[in-house]
């Protein structure tokens, strides 16, 4: 029994050893610039689980009942750390730059 783990532990240790690193490309897209509080809470909130892209290929046409929706789910399904007082400052800016009120 102890060769077995032995064995184990030297091959887990060689894949931890032979381990190599990646550099990912960095993002270029940037959050839409807006004057609108819910900006920098999109930018704190949102950008630690994905970039803009998410936002960007969402329904041009989507409304505030769509992006309200959408961070509420991040926030209930998704367990998005986004305090509930930051929802619709968020969702504002969301409207105003991503959906049918995006100027």
């Amino acid at each position: 029994m102890k060769k077995y783990l032995l064995i184990l532990l030297l091959i887990l240790l060689s894949q931890v050893v032979g381990a190599e690193t990646i550099q990912l490309i960095q993002d270029t897209v940037q959050w839409r610039k807006s004057n609108l509080p819910g900006y920098q809470l999109t930018i704190q909130n949102c950008s630690a689980c994905h970039s803009v892209h998410y936002a960007e290929y969402q329904p041009p046409n989507s409304g505030k009942a769509y992006w309200d929706a959408t961070v509420k789910k991040m926030k209930t399904v998704f367990k998005a750390p986004i305090p509930d007082e930051d929802i619709q400052p968020i969702v504002e800016y969301l409207t105003q730059n991503y959906g049918a009120n995006r100027k």
